[in-house]
């Protein structure tokens, strides 16, 4: 677990599915997913990050306020290293990125958006990113039109390197489809 100024990072697992689920019925989450999910896609997404974080001792992390309220999800996690994003990403980022292959990420609820949280989640898993797994970079990409994402990425200290293609929203098109533009940013991180 790790502690920001606002927040518990919890390293999720199975008993955070319900709170997963949660999330995964907000609008401002669904919007950018295949619809709301079912407890059952929940449980099989908490699940899976555990197996992560036992495989790769890196993950995703719910996020909390101190009092417990759910704020959403967010941290790091590696990419496999033959999946056709990767390889995309390659092709954009300094050759140090390769050996981890870190990605950055969060999704937040509702209420919680414009107020610093996810740029708190971003900045935290850049250090544990640096400081426990010594890894020297780290991207994070999202569709090119999501302007708050890229927003949080560049309040970070990461920088935009170029596009890639994946499956996710065309702007002005409500269906995900299977090659939509992606904004890839990277940090290089320093001291490891």
């Amino acid at each position: 677990m790790r502690t920001t100024g606002r927040l518990r990072l919890e390293p999720i697992g199975p008993e955070h599915a319900h709170d997963v689920w949660l999330l995964y019925q907000d609008p401002a989450v669904v919007r950018w997913v295949d619809g709301p999910w079912s407890p059952e896609q929940a449980e099989a997404f908490a699940a899976g990050w555990r197996r992560r974080w036992e495989q790769d001792s890196v993950g995703k992390w719910m996020a909390y306020l101190h009092d417990g309220t759910l704020v959403g999800r967010g941290g790091l996690s590696r990419m496999p290293a033959d999946a056709r994003s990767t390889t995309q990403i390659q092709r954009l980022v300094d050759p140090c990125w390769h050996a981890d292959r870190l990605e950055i990420g969060w999704a937040l609820r509702s209420e919680f958006h414009g107020q610093g949280y996810a740029s708190e989640i971003g900045r935290e898993g850049l250090v544990f990113a640096r400081d426990v797994l010594a890894a020297r970079g780290v991207v994070a990409f999202t569709e090119r039109h999501n302007v708050n994402s890229r927003g949080v990425m560049e309040r970070i200290g990461m920088t935009y390197t170029g596009e890639i293609r994946w499956r996710g929203l065309v702007e002005g098109q409500a269906e995900q489809q299977d090659a939509a533009p992606f904004a890839v940013y990277v940090t290089q991180l320093t001291g490891s």
